[in-house]
């Protein structure tokens, strides 16, 4: 018996017989072989030991809390990328890598604006380094001592309300607290954001002076200072649901569920507010909150079934009060308190939701109404857009199954 084989196939002539041993010898020595043919694939394609040309011509920029760095990289036709070797403080390095594509390199994270030795290395696809090339960067202020500068907070209704300025859209944590009988600090709460003005309440504090810290930090540790203040939180309670009824009037939107079902507790039931999917935007509803009260906050649930964050949901609406409505429907005696957007906690595009959102949703969307706002007795909810219907959209229904207020009762 002959054969012929190589480290891709095995040829053999279709009319032997090898029998059981001989077909269990013949497919042991396959896979022998295939597996010989096999063993050198994770090699490199490119292995050596000669370290490629260092960049050159290399110029950079000030930003906040870093810098961007430009270069001309080598001309080695196996230079896989540019690694930049730093620390952001005394013993803390750091390394950004950047492909042979770019011609430039970002850095991030400085919290003083000291001087900063920067090494930059090209690198090639064997992990050779070149030569390492030296520059000195002089970061601006960074993003936390910037949003430092406009930090700011005023009593609220069970709280504080927090104010800052994020110019540079850094991801900033916002750290709350609170002294105790001790007097010593403990944490309260902390708020995340990378929006370019940071606005925010923290509540479930009594109406009695608290020692309140506020300070900032940032991904990479840097710490602002804490700003200090005493403040007494307002007196703030959830209105009694069992006191709302409905306000119906001329030009109210056509609601195809029960309205009352809006503040009963329940938020998983398919009740509430829903407009006929031929109806239109804008529509409005109103609710007697059965007391002159001045509002703090509210929340609005969602039908959150697996549609959080899309479909007939309500995206954008703007909450109106009163104290004497007209009876002809219009907003004539109405004073709008404030205009909402409700927002995906991920960003996720519609359609995709995260267990963050699915959270968000069950909890409710909180809303809050500025300090400012007059005390009323009832209130309109004007829906302007869903995730599915823009605004002034000729059809598409809209969604609401549960509403809560809170605040301060004035008689």
């Amino acid at each position: 018996m002959k054969f012929t084989y190589s480290s891709k196939q095995v040829l053999i002539p279709l009319n032997t017989d090898f029998g059981l041993w001989g077909f269990i010898l013949f497919f042991a020595l396959s896979m022998t072989l295939i597996s010989c043919g096999k063993e050198n694939l994770n090699v490199p394609l490119d292995n050596d030991s000669v370290a490629p040309s260092p960049v050159t011509n290399i110029q950079w920029e000030a930003i906040p809390g870093g810098a961007v760095i430009t270069y001309t990289i080598p001309t080695d036709s196996d230079l896989l990328y540019v690694l930049g070797e730093y620390e952001i403080r005394p013993g803390v390095p750091q390394e950004q890598k950047t492909s042979f594509y770019e011609r430039q390199m970002t850095l991030r994270g400085f919290g003083d604006t000291k001087e900063h030795e920067v090494k930059l290395y090209a690198v090639d696809r064997s992990g050779n380094k070149s030569e390492p090339v030296s520059v000195r960067i002089t970061p601006l202020t960074s993003p936390v001592q910037q949003a430092f500068e406009s930090l700011d907070y005023y009593s609220d209704f069970g709280g504080i309300t927090v104010s800052l300025l994020n110019e540079s859209q850094d991801n900033l944590v916002i750290s709350i607290l609170t002294k105790d009988s001790l007097g010593d600090w403990e944490d309260y709460d902390n708020f995340y954001s990378g929006l370019p003005e940071i606005d925010f309440s923290i509540r479930g504090l009594p109406a009695e002076p608290v020692v309140f810290g506020v300070y900032i930090k940032d991904r990479w540790q840097n710490v602002s200072d804490t700003l200090e203040k005493e403040l007494t939180p307002l007196f703030e309670e959830e209105l009694d649901k069992t006191r709302f009824r409905e306000l119906r009037l001329p030009g109210d939107g056509a609601n195809t569920w029960d309205l009352s079902a809006l503040w009963d507790n329940v938020t998983t039931r398919y009740n509430g507010f829903r407009t006929a999917d031929n109806e239109g935007l804008p529509t409005h509803f109103n609710i007697d909150l059965g007391v002159k009260a001045k509002l703090s906050r509210f929340r609005t649930w969602q039908v959150h079934d697996g549609r959080e964050y899309s479909a007939s949901n309500a995206r954008l609406f703007e909450l109106w009060g009163s104290n004497e409505p007209s009876p002809d429907g219009s907003y004539e005696g109405w004073t709008k308190l404030g205009e909402y957007e409700v927002k995906k906690p991920s960003g996720l595009p519609v359609g995709e939701i995260s267990n963050e959102d699915i959270a968000s949703a069950a909890a409710g969307d909180e809303h809050t109404v500025p300090i400012s706002a007059p005390a009323i007795r009832y209130v309109r909810i004007k829906i302007i857009a869903t995730f599915i219907a823009p605004p002034n959209a000729s059809t598409g229904g809209a969604w609401m199954v549960e509403t809560g207020f809170w605040g301060n009762e004035v008689e």
